[in-house]
């Protein structure tokens, strides 16, 4: 039995992960991932077919992308202009909103002067967290990673003006 076009061709999230596997093995640097990335998001908009799959696709590259200029502990111009990406594109759900807001806490030590802007976000994020019901086992997986920013940030929350 011959596969159907879907099974032939690779999702979204199948060929990013394809992407990542690679550039790992190659211990590709950032600019490459970069790059890459961008090039899957180009081709991947090409294919969407609605608005919302375009929004979809915009905002994981950004969210990788920021998280790739995480890890290699890249400047606030590299690290801010995806930033500001993503606030303009939006989170497409809390879990997203909680990953960068404790990734920007997190980084404050390479940008300080972002710290109010950064602690602010962190918190609307915890507050948005707490709405959820009590038994929802995300509200205590998001809280956890809230609590693990918090602990490990090397800038300290600023006093209030």
């Amino acid at each position: 039995m011959e596969p159907s076009r879907q099974e032939r061709t690779p999702t979204f999230g199948r060929e990013i992960d394809l992407l990542f596997l690679g550039l790992i093995e190659a211990k590709a640097p950032y600019e490459v991932y970069k790059r890459e990335l961008l090039k899957l998001e180009k081709r991947w908009l090409q294919r969407a077919k609605t608005p919302a799959k375009r929004l979809a696709v915009q905002q994981t590259i950004a969210k990788t992308i920021l998280t790739e200029a995480f890890g290699e502990r890249m400047p606030w111009k590299e690290f801010g202009r995806w930033l500001r990406r993503l606030q303009n594109l939006g989170f497409r759900d809390l879990g997203m909103r909680v990953h960068i807001s404790c990734l920007y806490v997190q980084s404050l030590h390479l940008f300080p002067r972002q710290a109010r802007e950064a602690w602010a976000m962190l918190e609307d994020t915890e507050r948005r967290v707490h709405r959820l019901r009590r038994g929802n086992p995300l509200r205590e997986e998001h809280m956890e990673s809230i609590a693990h920013a918090k602990k490990v940030a090397r800038v300290p929350r600023p006093t209030p003006e």
